[in-house]
């Protein structure tokens, strides 16, 4: 690998994501299968910004954590309930590497939890308390990307640079010979959206498919120098962020497609340099935002009135949102845990939720039905399940 693709690696990602040098070499690797002997049709590819754009896609998506080690007895534990709070579940899986328990994705209408140990993916049913392999483990398979819910699951093994569709009713699965550097899955009912860099025309942005038609549509070009949050989608709704300069001042910019018209319906600037975790819940658009060297804060885009409204919460290092609901990791002692929270005019009450739970609680993440999922960083590495919907 040239010294000069590493070095431009090395300085390309943000201070804020760090990356081991294995992660930095298996990024590097599939850049350079993925390049090598391309003839790339415009000259704008190589613009520093179109380089920079695709490292920090590779960077920032293609680092998903995987399971080193797989015991097949492993199962879950029963679900156990809280003290005093019936509604927490409390899901403890057994010889599974704590990376991808962190990663591991909640499928509410299910009730099962999806997970990938890099080689396979797999099924662990809440309510039977039994694993099934939906992916078949291969040996030299690479899955770091994925996007499922109950009906769709998509992947890309970067072993074999093809792009992996199973439709989970039927069991029919579509495999696309993956030319391009692809990331950033979405899935929505039907709709899968995900971002493509340098394919046979060029074309550097998000596209569309429909997975009930299998037509694809462009739908977002990347014009800016990056994003530090991946995409959002809800509802028919995609929000793309990128950064921009704005009088020589980076800014984020954010635009709103509606899939279904497949038009753009909005773009909202704000005068931040980077915005985390971007969601989309409530008819708002939600971002960490903040400015190198500052606090950060929360803040919305009220879609009625196009206005930045911030939400006065306490000092947080992360969030989820989901309708009036926020999860904040905040501080404790000399560590952090995630406390539960209800918005209301824009500031926080907090809710007694998680008080019974002892150990430090991290990554939390919604449904899109507003169950929220934390792990625990206790023995067990047990994960917690709270149905917002159904708090008393």
């Amino acid at each position: 690998m040239p010294e000069n693709i590493k070095r431009h690696l090395d300085e390309s990602v943000p201070s804020q994501l760090t990356l081991s040098e294995v992660k930095k070499r298996k990024i590097l690797n599939e850049a350079n299968q993925r390049m090598d002997g391309r003839n790339f049709s415009s000259p704008r590819l190589f613009k520093p910004f179109a380089i920079g754009v695709a490292i920090l896609g590779l960077s920032a998506f293609l680092s998903f954590p995987y399971i080193q080690d797989w015991s097949e007895e492993s199962a879950f534990q029963p679900a156990l309930k809280e003290p005093n709070n019936e509604k927490i579940k409390k899901v403890t899986i057994t010889g599974v590497e704590y990376p991808s328990l962190i990663n591991a994705t909640y499928i509410a209408d299910t009730e099962e939890m999806i997970v990938t140990d890099h080689d396979g993916i797999y099924s662990y049913s809440v309510e039977s308390e039994t694993k099934r392999v939906i992916v078949e483990p291969k040996d030299n398979a690479e899955i770091f990307e994925l996007a499922v819910n109950g009906e769709w699951l998509v992947w890309e093994d970067v072993s074999t640079s093809k792009l992996y569709i199973l439709n989970r009713i039927s069991n029919e699965r579509k495999e696309f010979s993956n030319t391009l550097m692809t990331y950033d899955f979405q899935l929505d009912g039907d709709t899968l959206t995900y971002a493509s860099i340098g394919d046979r025309d060029s074309f550097m942005g998000y596209k569309k498919l429909d997975l009930s038609s299998w037509k694809e549509t462009e739908i977002h070009e990347l014009t800016g120098e990056g994003a530090n949050s991946r995409s959002a989608i809800h509802d028919g709704l995609l929000v793309i962020p990128e950064r921009i300069k704005v009088n020589d001042k980076s800014s984020v910019a954010f635009f709103l497609y509606d899939l279904k018209k497949q038009i753009q319906v909005g773009e909202y600037v704000v005068p931040y340099e980077v915005a985390n975790n971007v969601t989309i819940t409530n008819n708002k658009i939600f971002a960490q935002l903040y400015n190198e060297g500052e606090a950060s804060r929360l803040a919305y885009i009220n879609l009625e009135d196009s206005q930045l409204h911030e939400v006065n919460v306490p000092a947080f290092d992360a969030y989820a949102v989901y309708e009036d609901f926020v999860a904040l990791s905040l501080s404790r002692n000399d560590s952090n845990t995630v406390k539960l929270f209800q918005i209301e005019e824009n500031s926080v009450v907090a809710l007694p939720t998680f008080n019974q739970i002892k150990e430090r609680l991290v990554k939390p993440r919604f449904t899109e039905n507003g169950t929220l999922v934390v792990n625990g960083e206790g023995e067990q590495h047990s994960m917690y399940l709270q149905d917002v919907n159904h708090l008393e």
